[in-house]
């Protein structure tokens, strides 16, 4: 098996770390030498005993893919599990309804064995390098279904539309690092497939344009942009997020981003892990006295250690 090298990524004098391919190599993160490093991975097998960030491309284009995180075998035992529980009869009250897609509302509802996955050792080898120091999983994971249909617009009819969830009041370069919001695809998200759709670099874009006054409480109103946006600066160039099942993809959510229709018969399965770096003891004492509001009641109740370790509950 080979794997290529990330895309590369653009040297603005962004924040920039040391770069490493999944193959393991190190990689020049010099514009001149980077080309080369690149042509000599592409024929470098991968060790399935490495499993390294993307977290250059992160801080990018505000989101990365990372394939081959559980196995296609290991990741398509959830997919009877979600389809068992979410369908696309799911009324209002168990999931959020946006056109065939379908999103569990959580903490009210929650799927303990879709939530174990969170504890697989390489999505947690991942999440390591993607945040800086100890970390916990932060809320009920969200799982996902999007049934062949309509969503939001598609890339073929370029009718495609995005939003940002919410605006934040922290520069990005200061919050990278401490958060890790981990999509883990439960089977292959082909092109046309219903794939989260994004805008590359466009957090960066959305963190300038939102000081001004104006324009932050217009977005606050109406959170939408499309092709036909005003935005100075913003090229609608969106990209399909498409990996196999058992590839993980992460995002920032103040990047330019959307569900799209899925124009496939297969549904579309994931479930979004939402992981964030511990603070200090006020803060963890905290998290766990509030830890009701934002993980399943009866979930809580039956975590084995490992689980509940993992979310900070001891």
């Amino acid at each position: 098996m080979f794997r290529w090298c990330q895309k590369e990524p653009s040297f603005h004098g962004r924040k920039s770390i040391s770069l490493r391919c999944l193959c393991g190599n190190a990689r020049s993160a010099n514009p001149i030498t980077y080309k080369q490093d690149i042509n000599t991975c592409r024929n470098t097998p991968m060790s399935k005993k490495t499993i390294k960030d993307y977290r250059q491309q992160f801080i990018d284009q505000g989101y990365a893919i990372v394939e081959n995180v559980l196995t296609p075998k290991e990741a398509k035992k959830g997919i009877p599990i979600l389809l068992d529980k979410i369908r696309p009869e799911s009324p209002e009250s168990y999931a959020h309804i946006w056109g065939t897609r379908r999103q569990l509302k959580t903490p009210q509802h929650g799927i303990p064995r879709i939530a174990r996955f969170a504890t697989h050792p390489k999505l947690l080898e991942v999440i390591s390098n993607m945040i800086d120091g100890p970390f916990r999983l932060s809320a009920e994971p969200i799982p996902v279904v999007t049934f062949p249909g309509k969503v939001c617009g598609n890339l073929k009819s370029g009718n495609w539309r995005g939003h940002t969830d919410g605006f934040s009041n922290t520069p990005f370069l200061e919050r990278e690092g401490s958060f890790a919001n981990a999509w883990l695809a439960f089977a292959d998200i082909e092109p046309s497939g219903g794939a989260m759709t994004a805008i590359p670099s466009s957090h960066y874009l959305i963190e300038k344009a939102i000081t001004e006054p104006k324009f932050r409480a217009e977005k606050e109103k109406n959170n939408v942009y499309t092709a036909g946006s005003n935005l100075e600066g913003l090229d609608w160039n969106p990209e399909e997020i498409v990996l196999k099942a058992g590839g993980v993809f992460f995002y920032d959510g103040q990047v330019i981003h959307s569900a799209s229709d899925n124009m496939m018969q297969q549904p579309r399965l994931v479930c979004l892990y939402n992981f964030t770096q511990k603070g200090d003891r006020e803060k963890e004492v905290n998290a766990r006295q509030t830890i009701h509001e934002r993980f399943n009641s009866e979930h809580l109740k039956m975590m084995d250690d490992q689980m509940k370790q993992l979310v900070g509950l001891v």
